[in-house]
């Protein structure tokens, strides 16, 4: 599918960032002592917060919790420490938990943008539109500069239908954070879902971000499996089949919704020997599927193969049942076995 489920989204986007964890964490401008150094003067609590920052860095969430609740019981009125254990149990998908930490910390320090936009964000998973989009927005308020919330309130805006002002805010989110993939990746669907005429300024965007994407994230399955059925969409269709084979590659064992992507990618390129082979190999994963023997009988009778083809559609029927795509497969036999030509273009699969 293009675009993910909006409640997704905010979570990817943190762990995109937190792909490169050190960075992602220094962009939030929290005061702590820096990896190597001491503060001039480091205290007990000091001393926690930075431990409890190295463990976080390397993904040691029981640690860094340990060492959080330390500083807390050290110094009950700073908001760091109830920040990061906001962090830890958003990364645990503890949403509850998370709004809880994010709110004691906005208590002790009303001024912290951060804690803000991190509330939102977990408001949203909660689906409190109205409440996640108000913290959002108080965010920016206090820090104009913050990319995440920016991007999180347009997430908001475009659940709201509100297309227009998230394309604004998603390209402010994309300037302010130029190393993040998520904001680029998501202006680039938002755009690409209008299916923009070629030549025009909507269209080059929307490539331009896409491509900012996976620059961001090359190696990540999630933004080269979003990327390509994008790129699809604009008729960029090696490009589609560059991205998609780069996620089948990286995924010990592919989906088969990632195949079918693929398979229709290279086919709209012209490599149909190879779109065929994946189309198969996702047929094998998902023998039940009526809309993948669909795709692979519009295929195989492209190809001029007409009895691989029928038998492809009496599975679609077999396995589709009453379906309005069994009664397309009926059809299409009867096409067929008249000695006609399929001349249905090979759509994509939404199977996810």
């Amino acid at each position: 599918m293009i675009a993910k489920s909006p409640r997704f989204r905010f979570a990817l986007f943190f762990l995109v960032a937190s792909a490169s964890v050190a960075p992602a964490f220094a962009q939030r401008r929290i005061p702590i002592p820096l990896p190597g150094q001491r503060a001039p003067t480091a205290t007990p609590f000091d001393l926690a917060i930075a431990r409890g920052d190295r463990a976080l860095q390397q993904g040691q969430l029981d640690e860094a919790r340990s060492q959080f609740e330390q500083a807390a019981r050290l110094d009950s009125r700073d908001a760091r420490p109830s920040f990061y254990l906001g962090e830890i149990a958003r990364r645990r998908e503890q949403w509850a938990q998370a709004e809880g930490h994010f709110r004691a910390a906005i208590q002790r320090n009303a001024r912290m943008a951060e804690a803000h936009a991190s509330l939102g964000a977990v408001l949203r998973e909660l689906e409190r539109a109205a409440d996640a989009r108000a913290s959002f927005e108080q965010a920016i308020r206090l820090d104009s500069q913050l990319g995440e919330a920016h991007y999180g309130l347009a997430l908001c805006l475009e659940d709201a239908g509100d297309r227009d002002r998230a394309v604004s805010s998603y390209r402010t989110a994309v300037r302010l954070s130029p190393r993040d993939a998520m904001p680029a990746l998501n202006l680039g669907i938002l755009l690409a879902s209008a299916r923009p005429a070629r030549g025009t300024q909507p269209r080059g965007e929307a490539i331009s971000m896409l491509q900012a994407a996976m620059r961001a994230a090359p190696d990540d399955v999630t933004v080269l499996t979003s990327v390509g059925p994008a790129l699809r969409l604009l008729g960029e269709h090696q490009s589609a089949a560059d991205a998609l084979e780069r996620a089948r590659a990286r995924t010990q064992s592919p989906s088969p919704s990632l195949l079918a992507e693929l398979a229709q990618a290279l086919w709209a390129a012209g490599q149909r020997p190879a779109a065929l082979a994946r189309i198969a190999e996702a047929v094998q994963r998902a023998q039940t599927s009526a809309e993948l023997h669909y795709v692979r009988a519009l295929m195989q009778a492209e190809s001029g193969d007409r009895t691989a083809a029928i038998a492809s559609l009496r599975l679609v029927i077999q396995h589709g049942a009453n379906s309005p795509l069994a009664e397309r497969a009926r059809q299409r036999i009867a096409a067929l076995s008249r000695g006609g030509a399929s001349s249905e273009v090979v759509r994509r699969v939404n199977s996810r």
